[in-house]
């Protein structure tokens, strides 16, 4: 059946995964929902999936949300987009998507008290015909200064990448209000992208962040943090960008949510896995771990969710001095000492420093650098661990997923 498959990153029985979805805590209970495709390991008749935590380590798997609506506004896909917060009943938003095209309308659904249960797609919004915009998709909603906002990934007809702007002061008829960001220089020198993705918009200290995914002729690119501000311009709300960095090193995650149910903003990606061969694995994509946000030095840093890593870790004990390969581990490594270095035959070498933390998942490695700048690799050929001392590391053992 391949290489191992991943055991305590979230992630479907089988079928397909990608973009997290409608993230949020209702009663102490974490609720991820999740691009699915249930009937085979390739991206296709996309539904919400669902899973539900409470220490957002060890996951349990709900029946789907909703699924394509045949004639309906979704009747192609329901696509990425986000828990809507501050109404007596709980929703959602999300991109609807008719035919492969991809073009798209912002659909609404309206849930039960328990999340299990969603009402018909609604049509909120539609693609404005004006500043040149000719695709666009993946709400994501806020507030700035009391006034109820959504923003959504855009493509422009000059080939260039846009933020587009609405107004949801009346939830159930959005109004386009204009571009909150097109040509940016800081993201633009990052990567080339026609479509900036899976747009998140949110307060941290002291700032405001927009976190892109960078859409680029078919390719899923890098995933870009631009810190700034909000500020009027010409009569319009714009964002400012200071500086811009990459979110994560690696090369394989993606669409990132972001979700402002607690203390520090929680954000959870898409650990990219291409189509697969149904008689070969049944399934494909996972969630990366829970990762809690700061604002350090001017960058957005990320770090483990507490709570969900002291859940994983079993008992630790010292790696010996020399190679040690990582393939069908299930580990947290800490590194303690100067000397250790992972290796991979297509990623190449990556240094390590004391304080940096190594989670295996079988072909998924997160890389928690102490910096503060993680990395995010998923190959089916193994990394090799190397430790000058059997004092420069330790590994503990990760606790089994509940079912």
């Amino acid at each position: 059946m391949g290489a191992p498959t991943t055991s305590y990153h979230l992630r479907p029985a089988r079928g397909w995964l990608n973009d997290p979805n409608g993230i949020t805590c209702v009663d102490g209970v974490w609720h991820v929902f999740y691009q699915h495709n249930p009937h085979a390991p390739v991206h296709g008749h996309i539904s919400w999936g669902h899973a539900t935590s409470r220490d957002l380590a060890h996951w349990k798997d709900e029946p789907i949300a909703f699924s394509p609506t045949p004639g309906g506004p979704d009747s192609f896909g329901c696509w990425s987009g986000v828990f809507v917060p501050g109404h007596d009943r709980p929703a959602v938003a999300y991109s609807g998507v008719v035919d492969a095209s991809a073009g798209s309308t912002i659909c609404l659904r309206w849930g039960s008290p328990d999340l299990r249960d969603w009402g018909p797609p609604v049509v909120v919004g539609r693609t404005p015909s004006s500043d040149g915009i000719v695709i666009m998709r993946d709400p994501y909603v806020l507030e700035h200064q009391g006034r109820r906002l959504a923003v959504l990934g855009a493509g422009l007809a000059d080939g260039s990448p846009a933020i587009a702007l609405f107004d949801r002061e009346c939830e159930t008829d959005w109004r386009y209000i204009g571009l909150l960001v097109d040509d940016d220089p800081l993201i633009r020198r990052i990567g080339s992208a026609d479509i900036w993705e899976c747009p998140q918009l949110f307060p941290l200290g002291g700032r405001w962040v927009l976190i892109v995914s960078l859409h680029h002729q078919g390719r899923l690119c890098e995933v870009v943090a631009a810190i700034g501000d909000l500020a009027e311009q010409d009569g319009r709300l714009r964002f400012i960008t200071e500086r811009a960095h990459i979110l994560d090193d690696g090369a394989d995650l993606y669409a990132p949510q972001v979700a402002l149910a607690d203390a520090d903003p929680l954000l959870l990606g898409w650990v990219r896995q291409p189509d697969q061969d149904p008689a070969v694995r049944d399934h494909s994509g996972c969630l990366s771990l829970p990762r809690r946000l700061s604002l350090v030095g001017g960058e957005v840093r990320s770090r483990i969710d507490l709570g969900a890593a002291t859940a994983l870790i079993g008992d630790a004990g010292a790696l010996p001095a020399g190679r040690t390969v990582l393939a069908d581990r299930r580990w947290v490594i800490d590194v303690l000492g100067d000397g250790a270095r992972l290796s991979h035959p297509v990623r190449g070498e990556v240094d390590l420093s004391p304080g940096d933390q190594i989670w295996v998942d079988g072909a998924v490695l997160e890389l928690y650098r102490y910096s503060g700048i993680p990395a995010t690799w998923r190959h089916d050929e193994p990394w090799e661990l190397r430790c000058a001392t059997d004092r420069t590391a330790r590994a503990a053992a990760i606790i089994p997923r509940v079912p």
